[in-house]
């Protein structure tokens, strides 16, 4: 059996770490899948989808090392229009698509994460949670959870 489908939401700020487990715990159980896997899936290049611990000291030193490695001001191609040629969509230095850092962090990062189904249940370990990570600005975005068992 295959099942889909779509978590929409609006990130609300750059490196904002939204938890989406509950979400994808329900669908599973809507699924009634006992045994398989989950795979949580992000439609951007600059939203990262992570397991970790949910501890506000991890989000606060992520975001610390995330600023000293991939500076938001720094020089990016990507965002500099007298060169760029491919994808261009901006309008001006001021459009919200000059966000080489985020796309930088994203090549750091992943896209998605698959999780084994045990019981009906995934197997995480006790602190983990899934992580929808912004890593550009406020936008509207769409996690595709796609759940394959018996």
């Amino acid at each position: 059996m295959i099942k889909n489908t779509t978590i929409n939401f609006k990130s609300e700020e750059q490196l904002e770490f939204r938890d989406i487990t509950d979400e994808v715990e329900n669908f599973i159980k809507e699924t009634k899948v006992k045994n398989g896997n989950v795979l949580v899936f992000s439609t951007h290049t600059t939203l990262a989808i992570c397991i970790n611990e949910k501890e506000k000291g991890i989000v606060k030193d992520f975001k610390n090392l995330i600023n000293k490695l991939i500076p938001k001001d720094g020089y990016y191609c990507h965002n500099d229009l007298n060169i760029r040629t491919e994808n261009l969509v901006c309008q001006s230095a001021a459009s919200d698509c000059l966000n080489g850092h985020s796309h930088c962090t994203h090549l750091l990062m992943r896209n998605s994460e698959t999780i084994p189904i045990v019981d009906g249940k995934m197997a995480l370990g006790i602190w983990q949670r899934i992580f929808a990570i912004e890593l550009d600005c406020c936008r509207n975005r769409k996690v595709i959870v796609q759940v394959i068992g018996e």
